[in-house]
């Protein structure tokens, strides 16, 4: 929603009459507004959107009934309720963390020429490698002694891995290439050499030791395709760069952050005596922490006190409740949220919060925020009768269909040429599963010797036509998924289609027929709250509105 920023602006009734091609109470739709939505729809779809008329108004009512079913929330008092409360603070601070993340520690972030180069190598490049792994920095220490003590690294990976394959390969993950593994496990692999060994890493997952395996480049690059490349290299280089300075000063602020360790532990205590009500934000437990006037944790004169961590805690989600099963996953919480707070402390002394594309932004996101809960009171006001589903079933017979579902296993490759040299060698009788360990380019793959599972035919897309005349036993062609990866699928397994029974149905005919019902509705109720609240919509503006690609 942070994009709103630049791609939607909420307009108010000041704006230039002539500037409005749709209007609810203060909210508007400027041509502006408009023009920036459209050319968003243009290259999110590839650039095929042609700018008539019908595709215009398609458009506009999307953008316009974000604000309709805002208001309508408005109606319904949704704005009103805690819930809702919570949330808006819950944006605001979002919105107002990552703006000073962006201005502040994010404003120098660039790519030198030097750094192009070095995504385009490995862009052309495929290392494998292997790796010891550990939740905890205690845990990767006590393995990288053992290491250092002369064990080998094969032996403790069989420790290390629960899974059979990673355990019975030395922790081996297979090939990659950028943008495949965490940024900071990449970052180590790629300045490796052959057979080293790292020290421990941090990554999002935890912590690892790479061993490099192997390493592969394209034997010729030319300056001509690195210039092909520039401007996307460009984008991905500055996308990569900014991942790696926010971590940076993640884990600077982590590392400095002093934890009053006996005040955790006392309100971890509380928590885990009042563990559904913690989850469930109960009143009473809200009252009990609120009493206390403490300091949770502190870093360069920022106070992370028990006001801040209700603060934190009311704007938390119920996900990121549930992260809290132990005093250690807990203290991890406490961890993330003096973050959060530290941020935003820093953006309200620098008056962020106060900027106008930054409240923009924080009232689009709210209004969007809005709409969806009106949505879902609509939906939630749905009940279907057993006669109704019943009804629909037997007028809809072929909507209720069991696709046909098929087991297959896949060789993902990076040419046609080397799925054709694969090709080959299955008819020379090598197995499938020898050929997946060996040349598949899809980790997660080899732990599975390329087995997919059942799915249905309708999961495989376009390429669904040719496999779904596969028989049990029989190999694919060569297909091409996409630029530079392609698939060749073996069957293991066919569960034919069939219809099915009302029983087997039953639910699939509910949300259908809740789909169709809620459809009509939203239709009925965004008719009533324009005429409720005199909307206008400007439909010869909007066919003579020109947009400029």
């Amino acid at each position: 929603m942070l994009i709103c920023l630049f791609l939607i602006q909420c307009s108010s009734v000041q704006k230039e009459e002539e500037n409005v091609l749709a209007q609810i109470n203060d909210l508007a739709v400027t041509t502006t507004h408009f023009e920036n939505a459209f050319k968003e729809y243009y290259y999110r779809t590839g650039q095929t959107l042609s700018p008539d008329i019908s595709t215009k108004k398609a458009i506009l009512d999307s953008e316009f009934n974000t604000y309709v079913f805002a208001v309508f929330a408005k109606d319904l008092g949704l704005d009103k309720t805690e819930y809702s409360k919570y949330q808006k603070t819950a944006i605001e601070k979002r919105v107002i963390n990552e703006e000073y993340l962006n201005q502040v520690i994010l404003s120098e972030v660039d790519a030198s020429d030097q750094k192009l180069q070095s995504y385009f190598l490995r862009f052309n490049t495929q290392l494998r490698a292997s790796h010891l792994f550990s939740l905890t920095k205690d845990g990767i220490d006590a393995i990288n002694e053992r290491l250092q003590k002369g064990e080998p690294f094969e032996e403790l990976a069989k420790e290390v891995f629960t899974n059979k394959y990673m355990a019975s390969n030395g922790g081996d993950i297979g090939r990659f290439t950028t943008d495949d593994l965490d940024i900071a496990f990449e970052n180590k692999a790629f300045e490796m050499e052959i057979g080293e060994i790292s020290k421990p890493i941090q990554t999002a997952q935890g912590y690892s030791i790479i061993k490099l395996t192997e390493r592969v480049s394209k034997p010729i690059l030319t300056e001509y395709e690195f210039n092909q490349k520039r401007s996307q290299l460009f984008s991905y280089a500055i996308k990569k760069e900014r991942e790696v300075e926010t971590r940076s000063h993640l884990n600077n602020f982590l590392d400095e952050l002093n934890l009053n360790l006996e005040t955790v532990s006392s309100l971890w205590l509380s928590i885990d005596m009042n563990y559904e009500s913690m989850l469930n934000k109960a009143p009473e437990f809200i009252s009990n922490i609120q009493n206390r006037h403490e300091i949770i944790a502190s870093i360069n004169g920022f106070n992370f006190t028990t006001k801040d961590f209700i603060e934190e805690y009311l704007t938390s989600s119920v996900q990121m409740l549930n992260t809290i099963q132990d005093e250690d996953s807990f203290k991890n919480f406490i961890k993330g949220t003096s973050y959060r707070s530290y941020l935003y402390s820093k953006a309200i002394e620098l008056g962020i919060d106060e900027q106008d594309l930054v409240l923009e932004s924080i009232n689009e996101t709210y209004l969007h925020f809005l709409a969806d809960e009106a949505n879902y009171y609509l939906e939630s006001s749905i009940e279907n009768t057993a006669a109704e589903l019943f009804s629909e079933y037997q007028n809809n017979r072929d909507n209720f269909v069991k696709p046909l579902e098929i087991n297959l296993a896949r060789i993902v490759v990076d040419s046609k040429q080397k799925g054709q040299e694969l090709l080959i060698e299955i008819k020379n009788g090598t197995s499938f599963e020898e050929l997946v360990l060996n040349h598949t380019i899809n980790n997660e793959d080899r732990f599975t010797n390329g087995e997919l599972g059942f799915e249905s035919i309708k999961n495989y897309g376009f390429n669904g036509t040719k496999l779904d005349g596969l028989e049990i036993g029989e190999t694919s062609e060569v297909i091409q998924y996409q630029e530079n990866e392609y698939h060749i699928y073996k069957c293991l397994g066919r569960d034919e289609s069939s219809f099915l029974s009302f029983a087997q149905a039953q639910d699939f005919v509910n949300d259908f027929l809740t789909k169709k019902k809620l459809q009509e509705l939203r239709s009925s109720t965004l008719m009533e709250v324009k005429n409720k609240h005199n909307a206008v919509i400007d439909i010869e503006k909007l066919e003579e509105l020109t947009i400029q690609i």
